[in-house]
């Protein structure tokens, strides 16, 4: 992606930033390359864009309910030509990941990802899987245990150390 889609992805749940990486990777293989166009969002910002909903093409969350405004949430588009054969791709790529994708949505949103309780939750199993270390297997799988699965913030907060732990432990 480009230093820009990078720039957009500072402010996102590391977990979510990573399921995008490995989306726009799959999506790079077969030959669709994407850029991440929005990610976390000031109130301030929501707001702009709630007022001004009606000449946005894409349905706006009213302010202080967006995902985005929580780093949970980002919205991509292609480079270059579009179709809605690349469009049904980026959802495949992006749902394959385990994120929700808003071509999905009753109001279509196809520019939009986030991340779900059940995405965290794979994000944690993958990770288990792959952990080198027994010792951070297990003590992984027995927080994954503990954690209230209607609740996204704890399975953030332990997505977050996966991608962590994953990273150092490769």
């Amino acid at each position: 992606m480009d230093k820009e889609s990078e720039r957009k992805l500072l402010g996102v749940s590391p977990a979510l930033a990573s399921r995008v990486h490995e989306m726009a990777d799959a999506l790079s293989r077969r030959g669709i390359a994407i850029r991440v166009t929005s990610g976390l969002r000031s109130i301030e910002k929501q707001r702009a864009l709630y007022a001004d909903r009606a000449s946005n093409p894409n349905p706006v969350a009213k302010p202080g309910t967006s995902k985005h405004e929580q780093g949970q949430a980002i919205d991509v588009g292609p480079v270059g030509k579009t179709s809605a054969a690349i469009w049904q791709a980026i959802g495949e790529e992006g749902k394959r990941t385990g994120l929700r994708w808003g071509g999905d949505f009753v109001k279509r949103d196809p520019v939009h990802f986030e991340l779900t309780v059940d995405g965290v939750e794979k994000i944690v199993r993958d990770a288990t899987e792959r952990a080198s270390n027994e010792a951070i297997k297990r003590v992984l799988q027995h927080e994954v245990k503990k954690i209230n699965s209607s609740d996204i913030k704890p399975l953030l907060i332990v997505g977050t150390l996966v991608v962590a732990i994953s990273l150092i432990s490769n």
